[in-house]
């Protein structure tokens, strides 16, 4: 007998009820006919399932192994019938998406705009969270998506590359490019080795981008000197726009700024500093048509905002 979707059915049917015979009411079959099926499904996988008692049935290790594995099975397959009669109808529902400040700055709008012209079924809710943050709020399925600058090594989250962007060195306004000449080909550019000694405005503790500099600065072999160290971009932005130092960031971090004639901003090169931001969701949970849409429209306006460097990239456009 080979291992099928009725089988974990009458099984998991017996496990809720701890009665074969109960069992065989609710699942409305002969209870001999059931009592062979179970029997079955144990020679089939080569162990005991079920303790037989005076006063019902009890499940073994084995048992209650198989019992939460064919939860997940079956669980999956009612949600592959739902998907599969709804695929041809319009996407529905809301999807929730969690994502760093500097990310969320560049690409909210765009999401939201495409999304009520091409998804006006769907709903977008954004919630703002650092890098860490993200593999567990999926996992607890807080959010559908996330988007973070580290892919998770946890085999429960799912991760692929969207963008591999540029960071940029800020200074006050006036020093570098402004937000009217500013693209990644024609930008001012700063050999990362001439800020050695230079007064940096750096982000504070163990955060990502912090991590990722001084690993540089020990392979270029120079310092980069902390004048001071803060926790938020914000503040990053309005010290190194104030020159206090010089800062690094993302140019979608300081997009805003630079617009506002706040902060002016060079490309870094010899070795240009890059990062990846990966968009990941939970392998275990089984995307909605809704979030599988979105996925799709993501992609494409990021895809877009790379070609006309709307998204500084150093991956080939």
């Amino acid at each position: 007998m080979a291992l099928d979707i009725r089988n974990l059915r009458y099984f998991l049917g017996v496990a809720a009820a701890q009665s074969i015979s109960r069992a065989a009411e609710n699942l409305h079959i002969a209870q001999p006919a059931l009592s062979v099926q179970m029997r079955q499904l144990e020679e089939e996988l080569g162990t005991q399932l079920l303790e037989r008692t005076p006063k019902g049935v009890v499940l073994t290790a084995a048992g209650r192994l198989l019992q939460e594995r064919a939860q997940e099975i079956l669980a999956r397959v009612d949600s592959l019938y739902g998907d599969i009669r709804s695929a041809g109808a319009e996407p529905q529902g809301q999807v929730t998406i969690g994502l760093p400040l500097s990310v969320a700055q560049l690409i909210t709008l765009e999401l939201v705009r495409a999304a009520m012209a091409q998804l006006p079924k769907v709903r977008l809710q954004f919630v703002e969270l650092s890098t860490g943050h993200v593999p567990q709020s999926l996992l607890k399925g807080e959010i559908d998506l996330g988007l973070t600058f580290i892919a998770s090594d946890m085999h429960s989250i799912r991760c692929e590359e969207l963008v591999h962007e540029d960071l940029v060195l800020i200074g006050p306004p006036g020093r570098f490019s402004d937000y009217a000449q500013f693209n990644s080909k024609k930008a001012c550019k700063v050999r990362f080795r001439d800020l050695d000694g230079q007064p940096m405005v750096l982000p504070q503790g163990a955060q990502s981008l912090r991590a990722l500099l001084e690993q540089l600065q020990r392979k270029a072999s120079i310092t980069l000197h902390a004048a001071v160290e803060v926790s938020s971009i914000a503040q990053l932005i309005e010290l190194s726009g104030a020159g206090i130092g010089w800062s690094i960031l993302s140019y979608a971090s300081v997009r805003t700024q630079l617009r506002a004639g706040q902060v002016s901003v060079a490309r870094i090169t010899h070795p240009a500093i890059t990062r990846s931001v990966y968009l990941c969701r939970s392998a275990g949970a089984q995307p909605t048509m809704a979030t599988l849409a979105v996925i799709d429209l993501l992609q494409t306006i990021v895809a877009q905002m790379k070609a006309d460097d709307r998204w500084p990239t150093s991956s080939p456009r």
